[in-house]
């Protein structure tokens, strides 16, 4: 009966799955981080990079940079290119914040949501950046986090011994360290 009882606190599958969600929570996590960085998104004045949010539901693009600070005091400035004579309106002060940091922790079981705030997102995407990061960096965010991990305890086995013909009421038990 001793024995039983024993089984029943280990919980490998408990275990294993509490560890499949903190690598999962780790890859989210990751990921949104790196999302929000100039090196994955594109960046005008940085609104896109900043609107990066992680839900259990689909995102949608909402928010119009001119709504919210620093960016709506982020001007366009004129200045003249000579040679084509068309005016270049590129931001010398671009700001990334993470306006949407991720504070919840999920579960495998449900789909989670990445998806950017910004109005413009979709004329965003028309960079790049974003498929690169999904075809290069995010298989290396799962591939390094999302693997079996050694044990940093020791392991013993216990080997019980049959009582003994010599009428010894309680056999002895011996064990032997696992180093793993």
């Amino acid at each position: 009966m001793a024995r039983k009882k024993h089984l029943l606190k280990s919980d490998p599958i408990a275990d294993l799955e509490a560890q499949i969600n903190a690598d999962f929570n780790s890859v989210i996590n990751k990921t949104h981080r790196s999302l929000s960085t100039k090196t994955h998104s594109p960046v005008w004045t940085g609104f896109f990079a900043s609107s990066w949010k992680v839900a259990t539901t689909g995102i949608k693009p909402k928010d119009d940079a001119r709504d919210f600070a620093p960016w709506k005091s982020i001007r366009k400035q004129e200045t003249i290119d000579f040679f084509n004579r068309k005016p270049s309106t590129r931001p010398t002060n671009p700001t990334i914040r993470i306006r949407y940091p991720n504070k919840r922790t999920f579960n495998i079981k449900r789909p989670v949501f990445i998806g950017n705030r910004a109005k413009h997102a979709a004329y965003a995407l028309e960079s790049g950046k974003i498929q690169n990061f999904i075809q290069g960096r995010l298989g290396k965010i799962i591939r390094d986090t999302m693997k079996e991990k050694k044990t940093k305890g020791r392991i013993f086995l216990q080997a019980r011994q049959s009582p003994s013909l010599t009428g010894r009421k309680s056999p002895s038990a011996g064990y032997t360290e696992l180093n793993l």
